[in-house]
């Protein structure tokens, strides 16, 4: 069976095509008009006088990232690939910082109770207890995502933007590359854990994503890496709780030690989510397979 990516372009070459100002200034034109762009429209946008230099730009763009529309007047529209580069740059992960004072979070922290802070740094956002020094995510967040909003605005971005790599991260996509992600449950006696893990007082185990493509690897609370299962959605739902709506710092069931191993060989995980008067409690495999369901009383 052959590959379903037949003609790939190298990524210095593909950089190279799209680096020339006039070029992106291109791609920038086609992505702001509501239509498809005739050729002299499309040159008046760009501001290019020289009709014969503008065509050799368009010329180098067209087909991997311009197409001509195939209706007989001449017209340049962006391709997907085209449309990716141009948000690529507006999400301002290539051009843009952060910088700010930090903000407070409305939210406790989950392991003392006090008042959380959120952190700008360059290019992550950080969340943080300044009582205890506990640590509830350092992520990394194009600043385009803030352009607009205000400090006070940043812990509700951030919660959705958490969010939004869990789920990417449970269909198998890698946030940073698109490529396949896989994920698995990493136990602190595994030989490849990572020292971090090693040494935890409070974890035993931990889900590993991994990105067959370009390398990154991150690690979560395997009740975090697993809180859009329809298995703990459901459970949460029935206790008047919305993951869509309520933060993740304001699931206070992640503050237990959820998480234990039952069997080294095959591994064999119990996450225990306990909320009020009842708790979830799921058999998990290393491969995120709920072998086994159950509720008993809190």
């Amino acid at each position: 069976m052959s590959d379903v990516v037949v003609d790939q372009l190298p990524p210095d070459e593909a950089f190279a095509l799209v680096s020339h100002e006039t070029r992106f200034r291109i791609l920038e034109a086609l992505n702001e008009a509501d239509e498809p762009l005739p050729f002299a429209r499309l040159r008046e946008r760009v501001g290019t006088r020289d009709t014969g230099r503008f065509n050799y730009h368009l010329g180098k763009l067209t087909d991997r990232f311009v197409r001509k529309v195939e209706d007989g007047d001449g017209r340049y529209q962006l391709t997907p690939a085209g449309t990716r580069v141009v948000g690529g740059v507006l999400s301002g992960g290539l051009t843009k910082t952060m910088d700010a004072e930090p903000v407070p979070v409305d939210g406790e922290c989950l392991f003392c109770g006090e008042e959380m802070a959120l952190s700008f740094e360059v290019d992550r956002i950080r969340i943080d207890c300044p009582d205890c020094g506990e640590q509830f995510t350092n992520i990394e967040v194009p600043a385009g995502v803030m352009d607009g909003r205000s400090r006070e605005e940043a812990p509700a971005v951030v919660d959705r933007w958490l969010k939004r790599h869990i789920h990417i991260s449970e269909f198998g996509f890698c946030a940073t590359c698109d490529g396949p992600l896989s994920r698995r449950v990493i136990a602190r006696t595994d030989p490849d854990a990572p020292e971090w893990l090693v040494d935890s007082e409070d974890w035993s185990v931990a889900v590993q994503n991994e990105c067959g493509r370009c390398g990154t690897q991150m690690h979560s609370d395997l009740g975090a890496g697993l809180l859009a299962h329809p298995v703990i959605v459901s459970f949460l739902y029935d206790h008047d709780i919305d993951v869509r709506e309520c933060p993740l710092w304001d699931h206070d069931w992640l503050a237990v030690k959820t998480a234990t191993i039952e069997q080294e060989d095959p591994l064999r995980v119990e996450l225990s989510v306990p909320l009020d008067y009842e708790r979830l409690v799921l058999r998990l495999d290393r491969e995120l397979e709920v072998l086994e369901e159950r509720r008993e009383p809190a």
